[in-house]
C-alpha cells in the first residue's frame, strides 16, 4: 500500500472531481475534513490556475457572488 501523502494539487482535484461547484472556502473545508490538511484559499487558487483549462469550469454563485469551481471529465 502506498502511504505517500497527496499533494495539494491532488487533493484539489479529488475534491473538485465530484461534479459539484464549490467556493474556495468550501474546497478548503472539504480538504480539511477529507484529508486532515489545512490548505489556504490562496494556495488552492494557485493550484487551480495550474490545471489544464479544458477540464476547468468556473462561475459566479448568485447568492453571494463568490467564484465557484469544479472539474469535468
Amino acid at each position: 500500500m502506498n502511504n505517500k501523502p497527496l499533494t495539494q494539487k491532488e487533493r484539489l482535484c479529488r475534491v473538485l472531481s465530484q461534479g459539484r461547484f464549490l467556493t474556495l472556502f468550501e474546497i478548503q473545508q472539504e480538504c480539511f475534513e477529507r484529508f486532515g490538511v489545512h490548505d489556504s484559499e490562496c494556495a488552492l487558487s494557485a493550484r487551480w490556475r495550474e490545471l489544464p483549462d479544458s477540464s476547468k469550469q468556473k462561475r459566479r454563485r448568485e447568492k453571494c457572488r463568490a467564484w465557484e469551481y469544479r472539474l469535468v471529465a
